[in-house]
């Protein structure tokens, strides 16, 4: 986190070269990353920018749900609630990392609208995928967390003190855990 401002501030150098495009291509793994970071930084009026101008540098096949998603994740940042749920709804997510990428900013959505029923219904689908999906690697173990730690919170009693210490400390010491930030955030 100290070096998302040094990192944003390289992509931007690489992508005025074009030393990040290889034969005119931009990957949609670089695309997400640079996103991330710019969001983190707090540079939504430069990711719009960036978003719409490189989506044709991506590739064909995946353009139009890394543009979609990423719009998403923008409208996320602005507490644009609804245009999230529109913008996942429109895109086919064939990648499973890209796919439990969605649906985890889609768990953050119905957390932020209080919309539990919908939440607990998304869970259950997760965890069935992930269950499917075997190609998942390192990365099941951090997805099955999500899962485990938005169900303990759906469960918390908003006024148990003690629950939501405990919840707290055992989320503090999550090792793998992308969304620790969010979770942590909601605790307060």
């Amino acid at each position: 986190a100290d070096y998302y401002r040094e990192a944003l501030d390289l992509y931007k150098v690489g992508l005025s070269k074009n030393h990040l495009l290889e034969e005119g291509t931009l990957s949609r793994f670089t695309y997400h990353n640079i996103v991330a970071i710019a969001l983190h930084v707090g540079e939504l009026d430069w990711v719009r920018y960036f978003i719409n101008e490189y989506k044709n540098r991506l590739e064909r096949r995946y353009r139009e749900s890394v543009f979609s998603f990423n719009l998403a994740r923008l409208a996320y940042a602005e507490r644009k609630h609804e245009h999230v749920l529109e913008l996942l709804q429109k895109a086919n997510y064939r990648d499973p990392l890209h796919n439990l990428a969605a649906k985890t900013l889609l768990l953050k959505t119905y957390f932020d609208l209080g919309e539990h029923d919908s939440l607990q219904s998304l869970l259950d689908a997760m965890r069935n995928y992930i269950q499917r999906k075997r190609v998942l690697g390192y990365h099941r173990t951090n997805y099955l967390n999500i899962i485990h730690y938005a169900e303990r919170m759906l469960r918390l009693a908003p006024q148990d003190r003690v629950a939501t210490a405990t919840l707290r400390e055992s989320i503090e010491k999550e090792d793998v855990l992308t969304e620790k930030a969010f979770f942590l955030n909601k605790l307060r």
